[in-house]
Protein backbone atom coordinates (compact mmCIF):
# COMPACT_ATOMS: atom_id res chain seq x y z
CA UNK A 1 0.00 0.00 0.00
CA UNK A 2 1.19 3.48 -1.26
CA UNK A 3 2.25 5.73 1.50
CA UNK A 4 -0.31 8.45 2.46
CA UNK A 5 0.15 11.81 1.35
CA UNK A 6 0.71 14.65 3.92
CA UNK A 7 -2.12 17.04 4.62
CA UNK A 8 -1.70 20.06 2.52
CA UNK A 9 -0.54 23.29 4.55
CA UNK A 10 -2.47 26.35 4.63
CA UNK A 11 -0.31 27.72 2.91
CA UNK A 12 -0.20 24.70 0.45
CA UNK A 13 -3.95 25.33 0.31
CA UNK A 14 -3.80 28.71 -0.67
CA UNK A 15 -1.11 27.83 -3.45
CA UNK A 16 -3.17 25.63 -5.20
CA UNK A 17 -6.58 28.27 -5.01
CA UNK A 18 -4.86 31.04 -6.09
CA UNK A 19 -2.98 28.70 -8.75
CA UNK A 20 -6.34 26.95 -9.96
CA UNK A 21 -7.88 30.59 -10.22
CA UNK A 22 -5.30 31.66 -12.41
CA UNK A 23 -6.24 28.84 -14.65
CA UNK A 24 -2.30 27.08 -14.46
CA UNK A 25 -1.36 24.04 -14.28
CA UNK A 26 1.56 23.72 -11.37
CA UNK A 27 4.39 23.14 -14.20
CA UNK A 28 2.86 26.60 -15.72
CA UNK A 29 3.98 28.14 -12.49
CA UNK A 30 6.72 26.79 -11.65
CA UNK A 31 7.94 27.62 -14.70
CA UNK A 32 6.85 31.15 -14.16
CA UNK A 33 9.31 30.99 -10.77
CA UNK A 34 12.38 29.79 -11.86
CA UNK A 35 14.68 32.04 -12.95
CA UNK A 36 14.50 32.44 -16.80
CA UNK A 37 18.48 30.73 -17.02
CA UNK A 38 17.39 28.19 -15.21
CA UNK A 39 18.97 25.09 -16.74
CA UNK A 40 16.50 22.34 -14.59
CA UNK A 41 12.99 23.08 -15.73
CA UNK A 42 12.50 19.41 -14.57
CA UNK A 43 12.07 20.43 -11.11
CA UNK A 44 9.35 23.09 -11.74
CA UNK A 45 6.13 21.39 -11.35
CA UNK A 46 7.64 18.86 -8.52
CA UNK A 47 8.49 21.96 -6.74
CA UNK A 48 5.08 23.25 -6.66
CA UNK A 49 3.32 20.04 -6.00
CA UNK A 50 5.55 19.81 -3.12
CA UNK A 51 4.81 23.32 -1.77
CA UNK A 52 0.70 22.44 -2.50
CA UNK A 53 0.67 19.41 -0.39
CA UNK A 54 2.70 20.52 2.40
CA UNK A 55 5.51 18.90 2.10
CA UNK A 56 8.10 21.59 1.69
CA UNK A 57 7.84 25.47 2.63
CA UNK A 58 9.26 27.94 0.49
CA UNK A 59 11.63 30.31 2.06
CA UNK A 60 10.15 34.04 2.03
CA UNK A 61 11.76 35.07 -0.92
CA UNK A 62 9.71 32.49 -2.96
CA UNK A 63 6.63 33.27 -1.19
CA UNK A 64 7.06 36.90 -2.34
CA UNK A 65 8.00 35.45 -6.37
CA UNK A 66 5.05 33.53 -5.94
CA UNK A 67 2.67 36.11 -4.61
CA UNK A 68 3.36 38.81 -7.41
CA UNK A 69 3.16 35.94 -9.91
CA UNK A 70 -0.27 35.29 -8.83
CA UNK A 71 -1.12 39.11 -8.25
CA UNK A 72 -1.54 38.68 -4.39
CA UNK A 73 -0.41 40.30 -1.25
CA UNK A 74 2.65 37.79 0.49
CA UNK A 75 1.40 37.99 3.54
CA UNK A 76 -2.14 36.37 2.37
CA UNK A 77 0.01 33.18 2.13
CA UNK A 78 1.08 33.08 5.60
CA UNK A 79 -1.59 34.89 7.42
CA UNK A 80 -1.97 32.54 10.48
CA UNK A 81 -5.88 32.07 9.51
CA UNK A 82 -8.48 32.22 7.32
CA UNK A 83 -10.42 35.03 8.18
CA UNK A 84 -7.37 37.09 7.89
CA UNK A 85 -5.85 35.48 5.19
CA UNK A 86 -9.21 36.90 3.69
CA UNK A 87 -9.35 40.78 4.97
CA UNK A 88 -5.49 41.44 3.58
CA UNK A 89 -6.95 40.06 0.21
CA UNK A 90 -9.94 42.39 0.68
CA UNK A 91 -8.40 45.00 2.00
CA UNK A 92 -5.49 44.85 -0.43
CA UNK A 93 -8.20 45.57 -3.84
CA UNK A 94 -8.68 48.89 -2.31
CA UNK A 95 -7.19 51.70 -3.12
CA UNK A 96 -4.43 53.59 -0.50
CA UNK A 97 -7.32 55.86 0.98
CA UNK A 98 -9.85 52.85 1.31
CA UNK A 99 -7.08 51.00 3.20
CA UNK A 100 -6.32 53.53 5.40
CA UNK A 101 -10.01 54.30 6.09
CA UNK A 102 -10.56 50.25 6.23
CA UNK A 103 -7.75 50.41 9.15
CA UNK A 104 -9.07 53.10 11.25
CA UNK A 105 -12.71 51.16 10.86
CA UNK A 106 -10.87 47.67 12.12
CA UNK A 107 -8.60 49.77 14.71
CA UNK A 108 -12.31 51.50 16.08
CA UNK A 109 -13.75 47.91 16.19
CA UNK A 110 -10.91 46.25 18.18
CA UNK A 111 -10.22 49.27 20.76
CA UNK A 112 -14.34 48.36 21.16
CA UNK A 113 -13.83 44.92 21.81
CA UNK A 114 -10.99 45.21 24.17
CA UNK A 115 -13.64 47.56 26.37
Amino acid sequence: MPAALPASSTLGRRLRAARLAKGWTQAQLGQRLLEPDDPDSSTAAPRISRYERGMHKPDLATIEKLAKLLDLPAAYFVASSDVVAEAILVISELSPRKQREALALLKRLASKAAK
